[in-house]
Protein backbone atom coordinates (compact mmCIF):
# COMPACT_ATOMS: atom_id res chain seq x y z
CA UNK A 1 0.00 0.00 0.00
CA UNK A 2 2.80 2.42 0.90
CA UNK A 3 4.56 1.58 -2.35
CA UNK A 4 1.45 2.51 -4.39
CA UNK A 5 1.09 5.77 -2.46
CA UNK A 6 4.73 6.68 -3.03
CA UNK A 7 4.51 5.86 -6.73
CA UNK A 8 1.36 7.98 -7.03
CA UNK A 9 3.03 10.88 -5.26
CA UNK A 10 6.07 10.69 -7.54
CA UNK A 11 3.87 10.64 -10.64
CA UNK A 12 1.79 13.55 -9.39
CA UNK A 13 4.88 15.65 -8.70
CA UNK A 14 6.39 14.74 -12.07
CA UNK A 15 3.26 16.05 -13.81
CA UNK A 16 3.70 19.51 -12.25
CA UNK A 17 5.29 22.33 -14.13
CA UNK A 18 5.82 26.00 -13.50
CA UNK A 19 7.07 29.10 -15.27
CA UNK A 20 9.14 31.78 -13.56
CA UNK A 21 9.84 35.22 -15.01
CA UNK A 22 13.61 35.75 -15.04
CA UNK A 23 13.74 39.10 -16.80
CA UNK A 24 11.17 41.51 -18.22
CA UNK A 25 11.55 44.75 -20.16
CA UNK A 26 9.03 46.94 -21.98
CA UNK A 27 9.63 44.98 -25.17
CA UNK A 28 9.88 41.36 -23.97
CA UNK A 29 11.51 39.07 -21.48
CA UNK A 30 12.86 35.68 -20.41
CA UNK A 31 10.86 32.95 -18.65
CA UNK A 32 12.34 29.79 -17.10
CA UNK A 33 10.35 26.55 -17.33
CA UNK A 34 10.60 24.02 -14.52
CA UNK A 35 9.13 20.52 -14.26
CA UNK A 36 6.66 19.30 -16.88
CA UNK A 37 7.42 21.44 -19.94
CA UNK A 38 3.87 21.31 -21.33
CA UNK A 39 2.29 22.56 -18.09
CA UNK A 40 5.05 25.12 -17.61
CA UNK A 41 4.61 26.41 -21.18
CA UNK A 42 0.90 26.99 -20.50
CA UNK A 43 1.88 29.25 -17.60
CA UNK A 44 4.57 30.94 -19.70
CA UNK A 45 2.04 31.70 -22.47
CA UNK A 46 -0.27 33.20 -19.88
CA UNK A 47 2.55 35.39 -18.48
CA UNK A 48 3.59 36.54 -21.97
CA UNK A 49 -0.03 37.36 -22.88
CA UNK A 50 -0.44 39.26 -19.61
CA UNK A 51 2.68 41.30 -20.37
CA UNK A 52 2.23 41.93 -24.12
CA UNK A 53 -1.47 41.38 -24.73
CA UNK A 54 -3.20 38.20 -25.96
CA UNK A 55 -1.48 36.87 -29.09
CA UNK A 56 0.77 39.94 -29.21
CA UNK A 57 4.13 38.25 -28.58
CA UNK A 58 6.70 36.23 -30.48
CA UNK A 59 8.99 33.57 -29.01
CA UNK A 60 12.45 34.43 -30.32
CA UNK A 61 14.50 31.68 -28.66
CA UNK A 62 13.79 28.56 -26.61
CA UNK A 63 16.11 25.93 -25.19
CA UNK A 64 18.57 24.92 -22.51
CA UNK A 65 20.89 27.63 -21.29
CA UNK A 66 23.85 27.54 -18.94
CA UNK A 67 22.85 29.21 -15.68
CA UNK A 68 25.89 28.49 -13.50
CA UNK A 69 27.68 25.48 -12.06
CA UNK A 70 26.81 22.73 -9.61
CA UNK A 71 29.44 21.15 -7.40
CA UNK A 72 28.89 17.69 -5.97
CA UNK A 73 31.10 16.53 -3.11
CA UNK A 74 31.17 12.99 -1.77
CA UNK A 75 33.15 11.64 1.14
CA UNK A 76 33.27 8.00 2.25
CA UNK A 77 34.81 6.81 5.47
CA UNK A 78 35.46 3.16 6.21
CA UNK A 79 36.48 1.90 9.62
CA UNK A 80 38.26 -1.33 10.48
CA UNK A 81 39.40 -2.88 13.71
CA UNK A 82 41.70 -5.77 14.38
CA UNK A 83 41.93 -7.80 17.56
CA UNK A 84 45.07 -9.73 18.47
CA UNK A 85 44.91 -13.53 18.57
CA UNK A 86 44.89 -13.61 22.34
CA UNK A 87 42.11 -10.94 22.43
CA UNK A 88 44.01 -8.53 24.64
CA UNK A 89 44.79 -5.79 22.12
CA UNK A 90 42.53 -4.07 19.58
CA UNK A 91 43.69 -1.71 16.86
CA UNK A 92 41.25 0.57 15.08
CA UNK A 93 41.77 2.50 11.88
CA UNK A 94 39.76 4.41 9.37
CA UNK A 95 40.19 5.51 5.80
CA UNK A 96 38.46 8.48 4.20
CA UNK A 97 38.20 8.96 0.46
CA UNK A 98 36.61 11.93 -1.24
CA UNK A 99 35.55 12.99 -4.68
CA UNK A 100 34.31 16.27 -6.06
CA UNK A 101 32.84 17.04 -9.45
CA UNK A 102 31.57 20.23 -11.05
CA UNK A 103 29.16 20.47 -13.94
CA UNK A 104 27.45 23.25 -15.85
CA UNK A 105 23.93 23.78 -14.50
CA UNK A 106 21.31 24.36 -17.19
CA UNK A 107 17.70 25.49 -17.32
CA UNK A 108 15.07 25.55 -20.08
CA UNK A 109 14.35 29.18 -20.92
CA UNK A 110 12.01 30.97 -23.32
CA UNK A 111 12.93 34.40 -24.71
CA UNK A 112 10.08 36.46 -26.15
CA UNK A 113 9.36 39.89 -27.51
CA UNK A 114 6.17 41.87 -27.58
CA UNK A 115 4.85 42.72 -31.04
CA UNK A 116 4.20 46.40 -31.72
CA UNK A 117 4.52 48.89 -28.89
CA UNK A 118 5.67 46.32 -26.33
CA UNK A 119 2.78 46.32 -23.95
CA UNK A 120 -0.90 45.55 -23.59
CA UNK A 121 -3.29 47.71 -25.60
CA UNK A 122 -4.00 51.12 -24.04
CA UNK A 123 -7.25 51.61 -22.14
CA UNK A 124 -10.19 53.12 -24.06
CA UNK A 125 -10.52 56.89 -24.20
CA UNK A 126 -12.52 58.54 -21.39
CA UNK A 127 -16.24 58.11 -21.91
CA UNK A 128 -15.65 55.21 -24.28
CA UNK A 129 -15.49 57.53 -27.34
CA UNK A 130 -13.42 56.22 -30.25
CA UNK A 131 -10.22 58.11 -31.03
CA UNK A 132 -10.55 60.92 -33.57
CA UNK A 133 -9.68 60.08 -37.19
CA UNK A 134 -6.23 60.89 -38.44
CA UNK A 135 -2.92 60.85 -36.68
CA UNK A 136 -3.31 59.82 -33.01
CA UNK A 137 -0.60 62.33 -32.10
CA UNK A 138 -2.86 65.22 -33.17
CA UNK A 139 -1.52 65.83 -36.70
CA UNK A 140 -3.42 66.31 -39.91
CA UNK A 141 -6.00 63.78 -41.06
CA UNK A 142 -4.91 61.31 -43.76
CA UNK A 143 -5.16 62.42 -47.41
CA UNK A 144 -8.37 61.55 -49.28
CA UNK A 145 -8.42 58.32 -51.32
CA UNK A 146 -6.96 58.61 -54.81
CA UNK A 147 -4.13 60.93 -53.90
CA UNK A 148 -6.12 64.21 -54.14
CA UNK A 149 -3.38 66.11 -56.00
Amino acid sequence: MLRKFTLGLVLALAACGSARVIQRTQTGGVIELQGDRGKAMEQANSAMASHCGPGNFTITQEGEEAVGTDTYTREDTSAASQTSRNGRRTEAGSTTTGAQSTRTATAWRVHYQCNGAGGPPPPPAPGGAPPPPGDPAGGAPPPPPGGGY
